[in-house]
């Protein structure tokens, strides 16, 4: 069984006065129904990232939540768990991260799906980087820019970085030596790419 070091380690975005009023039951109601996604990155189907998600979505969706996707990152010697939340309206904050996390580290002590015998567990909110695990999430955020990481190369690169047009199977990006289909099975890693202007209109809303 694996050991979960500092299982409240959480963070999350500032996402302004911590005590504002949730949303009421009827403003909950007019949240639009998000597409549910068919097709997901490579990287969000491997073992260990698939296992932890299926064993974390039940606990994070029993809170209201939901889950954005896992990821493992290596931090020197230590591996790094990262379960990704948000609301359905957007807003998560630390204190749903801490309510979370240690809920979720049970749940994988019980069901571990991580080898290492050692590894730190940290709830967080997406970031302004926001990762892409689905074509859901690609198509919910067509006219931005994103970075695309992938395991082996394609058309002899690794990485693409364009706007997102749309996405299936693949997702379509428009890059600086035009437009290129990314299949999703050939993605590691995708995340939204920010720059200085998306920090300075975040920080005007708060």
């Amino acid at each position: 069984m694996a050991h979960v070091e500092d299982q409240n380690s959480t963070t999350a975005e500032p996402q302004g006065d911590a005590t504002a009023e949730r949303p009421t039951p009827d403003a909950a109601a007019e949240v639009p129904v998000r597409p549910a996604p068919r097709h997901w990155i490579g990287g969000a189907l491997e073992p260990v990232p698939a296992a932890v998600a299926r064993v974390a979505r039940p606990v994070i969706e029993g809170h209201g939540l939901e889950l954005v996707g896992t990821e493992l990152s290596r931090d020197g010697a230590r591996t790094v768990l990262w379960i990704y939340i948000d609301r359905p309206e957007g807003g998560v904050n630390i204190d749903d991260c801490a309510r979370v996390s240690p809920e979720v580290s049970a749940a994988l002590d019980v069901d571990d799906p991580l080898p290492e015998a050692t590894y730190e567990m940290r709830v967080s909110s997406p970031g302004l980087d926001r990762p892409m695990m689905n074509d859901a999430d690609f198509n919910r955020h067509a006219g931005r820019e994103v970075v695309l990481s992938l395991a082996t190369p394609l058309a002899g690169r690794r990485k693409f970085t364009g706007q997102i047009i749309s996405a299936d199977e693949a997702v379509t990006v428009r890059c600086a030596d035009g437009e290129h289909a990314v299949p999703l099975a050939a993605i590691q890693k995708a995340r939204l790419r920010y720059d200085d202007i998306d920090i300075g209109k975040r920080a005007r809303k708060r």
